[in-house]
């Protein structure tokens, strides 16, 4: 029976948690810029810069997810509990704000800002088609 190994033991051939973190904002940060000009030329560019609103909200989302984690593990101490708190909450209401005047006000392109928004996932299956891929082979 194979035992259970902690993802961050580098052993073994094991990768530490903040070498798969590293790709995933690498890859999110790939699909955005592959996204934006891609959605600029088949959608035009309000679609673009929805896209791009949108990559940028899940980053910062992603980013202040993040550090509250790394908070309540006990990983990074450099940063205040309040300062966490802000982030935590202010990333929620950063979205739905946006999402909202987007709705309210029809200056950009929903759909491109959910698009945007979901570069995390896109990254996330990118990682997993990746591992998946290097297991097999």
């Amino acid at each position: 029976m194979e035992q259970n190994r902690d993802i961050t033991d580098s052993s073994s051939g094991y990768e530490t948690t903040t070498d798969a973190v590293k790709r995933l904002n690498r890859n999110a940060l790939l699909i955005l810029c592959l996204l934006v000009p891609g959605a600029g030329l088949f959608s035009g560019w309000g679609t673009a810069l929805s896209v791009a609103i949108g990559g940028i909200l899940a980053y910062l989302n992603f980013s202040w997810l993040k550090a509250g984690v790394d908070r309540i593990l006990g990983l990074e101490t450099d940063r205040r509990t309040a300062l966490i708190l802000v982030g935590f909450v202010g990333r929620l209401l950063l979205i739905l704000g946006g999402l909202f005047a987007m709705i309210h006000f029809s200056f950009m392109s929903l759909y491109g800002a959910l698009l945007g928004l979901s570069i995390f996932v896109l990254a996330g299956i990118v990682e997993a088609v990746f591992l998946f891929l290097r297991r097999t082979s």
